[in-house]
């Protein structure tokens, strides 16, 4: 039992994330590409964790008639993994806004390459059952902010970038556990300049459970980024998804 509270409460976790990635995954560069992005998380003024993400693109395959590549952020836990590896998803090269703000639907299918007990991938039929039973809702919204344009300078180099509100609501209420109800509020710095589009990102994160609220500021900002020749090697997605593997430890 105390395997599947761990399993819902960490689907809770991970479906946030999707709202913070999303910013990366319109018009996605050629297989590759990478950047490297610093992650910051802040409670009353002070950094209270700081870590680096990296995103990249690999070859990917055909899926539903249409020429797909692999985005991989790394390193990340998933789904009550104690290990952090590579997560990638298939997705459509040519995604737009509207398609990458619906990143999980959008996801052709998921790959978590644990390093440890092995790696396993979900098809959207695995997605979309995941989704219904922890009663998944968002929104995700980029929109023209007031102030449209500003120069940001990080990695070395000053861009020129365009200023994006940025709007997104994520709702779980999975069957043990309470509603959980996150909201981001903020702002994104978008340069074409840069491999992902995104040179630096700021928000809020208010995550409401019950009747209790917990505010948290965050942000991130381009530390380097290029190109390199893809791996040769066909991504190892591994077995398929079992929910159950997952509740009793795989």
């Amino acid at each position: 039992m105390r395997s599947l509270f761990t399993f819902i409460f960490c689907w809770a976790c991970a479906a946030p994330a999707f709202a913070q990635w999303q910013i990366f995954a319109e018009n996605l560069p050629k297989p590759g590409s990478w950047a490297r992005y610093q992650m910051e998380s802040k409670l009353d003024g002070k950094v209270v964790f700081k870590s680096e993400l990296r995103i990249s693109i690999r070859p990917g395959m055909n899926a539903a008639g249409k020429p797909h590549v692999w985005f991989t952020v790394e390193p990340v836990a998933w789904l009550g993994s104690r290990e952090q590896a590579p997560l990638r998803l298939l997705l459509r090269q040519d995604m737009d806004r509207a398609g990458a703000s619906r990143l999980i639907e959008n996801s052709q299918e998921i790959v978590f390459s644990n390093p440890v007990k092995g790696a396993y991938h979900m098809t959207r039929e695995d997605i979309a059952w995941v989704s219904d039973w922890a009663k998944l809702k968002y929104t995700s919204e980029l929109s023209p902010d007031p102030q449209k344009e500003e120069a940001v300078q990080v990695a070395g180099k000053t861009f020129a970038c365009e200023r994006l509100k940025m709007l997104a609501t994520t709702i779980t209420d999975p069957p043990l556990v309470p509603k959980q109800t996150i909201e981001f509020k903020g702002t994104v710095w978008r340069s074409a300049t840069s491999p992902f589009g995104v040179v630096q990102a700021e928000w809020i994160e208010k995550t409401t459970k019950k009747d209790k609220s917990r505010e948290e500021s965050k942000a991130c900002h381009l530390l380097a980024y290029g190109w390199e020749t893809p791996p040769a090697e066909t991504v190892e997605r591994g077995r398929d998804f079992s929910v159950w593997r997952l509740i009793f430890g795989r």
